[in-house]
């Protein structure tokens, strides 16, 4: 089990008397990561922990690890859970990451019966979106703001005017006859052991075919691979403005945490 963190929120212990506190999960390709977070500024209240992801596990397998990493945070707060697949309902409806037998689950029902809590599920990408918004990078940006997660794939959150349209899958848009986080994820780039000039190249391809489709205002990017932005920002291209997100690869987390306040207000 892995503890720690970094970026603006490590290590961010917080006096909970007047905190209005949830737990958030991020589930990624690689790893699964939680922390309790005090939904009011979007710090942690507390440390980050985290669990391999048994991605092509059984979905029983999963939701034990979604037990482990909870078992670390005392109390019994509420649950956001970021996962990497088109939610509605809380059921899941994609999993190109995920084995497959997740399509069809009530993610959100298991995952409360597993946790004995609330949980929420909301895509993994509207989440780091949510938290942009709210506390980060796209705060009281006006227009169509896009947020892309450049991790294991490419996730997509779109807001216009501040709403959010759920569950875009801009990650999975052909560019030049490829997708395009087959082109642009981070893991495409460790995989295909491309230099950062290369990877700039690729990304700056796929921010083109979005522009031309979305014409945002503001890209914002995310991802554990944002943490070392001086390596290719000055390389990309783009119509759009272009920025690195406030909460970087902690925006999951965060987002999935004020999850339990906006999705619930959702299903009111």
């Amino acid at each position: 089990m892995y503890r720690g963190g970094s970026g603006r929120n490590s290590y961010a212990y917080l006096k909970l008397k007047s905190s209005r506190l949830a737990i958030g999960i991020d589930v990624g390709g690689s790893s699964i990561k939680c922390a309790l977070v005090d939904v009011e500024t979007g710090a942690f209240a507390g440390e980050r922990f985290s669990t391999p992801t048994p991605a092509q596990d059984s979905t029983e397998t999963l939701l034990d690890s979604l037990q482990t990493v909870v078992s670390n945070v005392a109390g019994d707060h509420a649950v956001g859970l970021a996962f990497p697949s088109v939610i509605r309902g809380g059921i899941v409806r994609t999993a190109a990451n995920l084995n497959k037998a997740w399509i069809g689950k009530p993610l959100a029902a298991l995952a409360a019966e597993r946790l004995r809590r609330p949980v929420s599920a909301i895509n993994d990408a509207d989440a780091a979106g949510l938290a942009e918004l709210r506390y980060g990078a796209a705060r009281d940006v006006p227009g169509t703001v896009l947020v892309l997660t450049l991790g294991t794939g490419i996730g997509s959150a779109l807001f216009v005017d501040g709403k959010l349209v759920p569950n875009t899958e801009f990650g999975h848009l052909q560019v030049a006859g490829r997708e395009a986080e087959h082109r642009a994820s981070g893991r495409a780039k460790v995989d295909q052991h491309l230099s950062w000039d290369a990877w700039a190249e690729q990304l700056s391809l796929v921010l083109k075919e979005m522009h031309a489709l979305l014409w945002p205002d503001l890209i914002v990017l995310c991802g554990g691979i944002t943490e070392e932005p001086e390596k290719f920002m000055d390389k990309l291209h783009c119509e759009a403005r272009l920025c690195i997100g406030t909460l970087r690869s902690e925006a999951g987390i965060v987002g999935a945490a004020l999850a339990t306040n906006v999705v619930s207000s959702n299903r009111a």
